[in-house]
């Protein structure tokens, strides 16, 4: 089986753009990638860099271009994201796994090819080496920098070779996989999920049985109020108001509280408010309850006192 060491960069869009990428709600658009193929031994096989024409985040980042040294003309002459990916697939063969440093790269690639409409299975297992970096040296569960690594084995980068170069970045992430048990890696790998990682995770694939859109503007005051979308929480099965309980911050800059039908039961609420000039729009969603999400929302009540809250104090909300 060969190695696929895999790094790419990325543009980033400016808040409020306007552009196409506004519309289908992406951040980031690949521009680069590189790899090296290495073979069980370690031993490298091939090489691979390509920029990427962007089309949904046209304008290039200014700091992306500070640290990249990418300019725009040189991506008007980079492929198209489904051609250079058609490309790279084959390069990559078929008896092979991908390594990266860090969680990002694969989620943003998988991303990408799911906005073009193209097959994101054949990228298979992949591996984040920080993790096996870090079970093989001190056992930290930090996120550890690729300087660090090459530090850690006094490995050094050639000056030539700046970083935030696809190639160059994954030439030393190559470098760091030599000093490392790779196949003891993968044998043995946990990969580590952050408390807030797991927290979305736990708020994921929920089941919406309600949705609803509230917007509100401006009162005389100057003020943006939305009592309604917090408030007033009707059972999405007979109507009746529900009793809620204290609302908790969670991941992806959402609301969420567990109110409570007493003809059907617990119910989940996720909120999520955005202002825009002279409204504020609150989106609301009406969700079963889970186990799960409800032991994060639990354990994110600012009281220590965390059961359940009794029928009359919720109720009080609404006297």
């Amino acid at each position: 089986m060969n190695y696929i060491v895999l790094d790419m960069e990325w543009n980033q869009s400016y808040p409020r753009s306007g552009e196409d990428a506004a519309k289908r709600k992406i951040r980031n658009e690949i521009i680069e990638i590189g790899a090296v193929k290495l073979d069980e031994n370690m031993n490298c096989l091939a090489t691979y860099k390509r920029l990427v024409k962007p089309v949904f985040i046209k304008r290039l980042n200014s700091h992306v271009k500070k640290i990249t040294g990418i300019t725009a003309k040189m991506l008007e002459d980079g492929g198209f994201f489904p051609d250079v990916i058609a490309e790279f697939r084959e390069w990559c063969g078929l008896d092979r796994c991908i390594l990266t440093w860090g969680y990002d790269d694969v989620p943003l690639l998988i991303s990408c090819l799911k906005m073009y409409g193209l097959d994101a299975e054949w990228i298979g297992k992949w591996y984040n080496l920080q993790v096996i970096f870090n079970a093989q040296t001190d056992g930290g569960k930090n996120q550890r920098s690729l300087k660090s690594a090459m530090e850690h084995f006094n490995l050094s980068m050639d000056e030539e070779h700046p970083w935030h170069d696809a190639l160059n970045d994954a030439t030393y992430t190559a470098m760091v996989c030599r000093a490392l048990d790779i196949a003891d890696g993968i044998k043995n790998y946990v990969p580590v999920v952050s408390k807030k990682k797991a927290d979305a995770m736990a708020f994921s694939g929920l089941k919406a049985v309600a949705v609803s859109e509230h917007i509100y503007h401006r009162t005389a005051s100057g003020k943006l109020k939305c009592h309604d979308a917090f408030n007033l929480l009707p059972c999405p099965v007979c109507g009746n108001l529900m009793a809620r309980g204290q609302w908790v911050n969670i991941p992806r800059r959402r609301q969420a509280n567990i109110v409570r039908c007493k003809k059907h039961g617990n119910f989940l609420v996720l909120i999520r408010t955005a202002e825009r000039r002279d409204k504020l729009i609150a989106c609301r969603a009406i969700c079963e309850c889970t186990p799960e999400a409800e032991k994060v929302y639990r354990s994110k009540l600012p009281n220590k006192g965390r059961a359940e809250q009794s029928d009359e104090k919720m109720c009080d909300t609404y006297k």
